[in-house]
């Protein structure tokens, strides 16, 4: 007979368990705790083919084939960057914000009162989505100055949708109306899907647009050399920005994205730049995925993204 206890034993294995995000304990209390990853399951937004919803969901089974590497003392030993990371972090699975179906502006308040209460801890925020939407209620928590770090295949800055001031196609001019966002940077942008006139929007707020095309010629660290200085930064990462052909699992996929390896190295060179407050990840959605990719490559950019920023 083995000596192991039975706990040890089920953490071993990815299928075994509840499904926490990584692994990490489910916890509402936020006393000593480092990073807290929330869901919000709300695709109410979507104007295209909805599913969103399912993206935490999704995104937290997928990251158990990471988070039995992880322990809670010594974090996991990343064998590229030879050395432990997130060691001595102390991180929680906060559980998801309670959405109320078809009620959007109810919905916008319980995200932004459940992130106000993180941020007020002193707990690094993250967040999987849902649908974009969700991005605005998540930086109007945040009450000190900051620019936002927009990856995407699009501006998501038209003013409204048919009238609609809040849906995943105009979270960014949301974000652009609040007084303590300043600078904005896009990077990623492509396709057939952004009006002039949203473009012209950007512009005239003063938003930095580098094109998937432009990073792909020039390089990743063009792209990273046109983000301003900044004191805080917010990161919000639509799925999309990756190519379908490793992240088919979204609403609007676009061909001619990122690769893994090139999305990383720019998540993992941003704290360089300023300081990282907060991110989100979203757009997933696990109905149009296919063996499950999407789910797992946005949980893996999450845990690189962390280990650069808790480095």
């Amino acid at each position: 007979m083995s000596s192991m206890e039975p706990d040890d034993i089920e953490n071993k294995f990815p299928y075994s368990g509840i499904p926490t995000f990584y692994k990490f304990p489910y916890s509402k209390d936020l006393n000593n705790v480092d990073i807290a990853i929330i869901g919000v399951p709300f695709d109410h937004g979507t104007t295209n083919r909805p599913g969103t919803r399912f993206g935490p969901r999704s995104i937290r089974i997928a990251s158990q084939n990471y988070g039995i590497y992880i322990h809670p003392s010594y974090g996991a030993y990343d064998l590229e960057l030879q050395k432990n990371i997130l060691s001595g972090i102390k991180a929680i699975d906060y559980g998801d914000v309670p959405i109320l179906p078809t009620h959007t502006k109810t919905n916008m308040h319980m995200i932004h009162d459940t992130f106000k209460e993180i941020v007020e801890s002193n707990v690094f925020p993250v967040t999987f989505g849902g649908d974009h939407t969700i991005t605005f209620p998540l930086i109007d928590a945040f009450d000190v100055p900051l620019d936002i770090i927009h990856f995407d295949t699009h501006l998501d800055f038209i003013d409204n949708v048919g009238g609609v001031k809040f849906s995943h196609s105009n979270p960014i001019k949301r974000a652009s109306e609040l007084e303590n966002v300043n600078s904005i940077t896009q990077i990623g942008i492509r396709g057939f899907t952004d009006r002039k006139t949203n473009y012209e929007e950007a512009q005239k707020y003063g938003a930095k647009i580098v094109t998937a095309k432009e990073v792909f010629e020039k390089g990743i660290y063009y792209a990273l050399q046109t983000i301003p200085d900044a004191e805080n930064i917010y990161v919000t990462f639509d799925i999309d920005a990756l190519d379908p052909s490793i992240a088919p699992g979204t609403g609007t996929p676009e061909f001619g994205g990122f690769s893994y390896l090139q999305m990383k190295e720019m998540l993992t060179e941003l704290p360089k730049i300023g300081n990282i407050i907060g991110f989100d990840i979203v757009e997933v959605n696990p109905l149009f995925d296919v063996a499950d990719m999407t789910s797992q490559v946005a949980a893996r950019l999450a845990l690189d993204f962390l280990a650069a920023i808790f480095s």
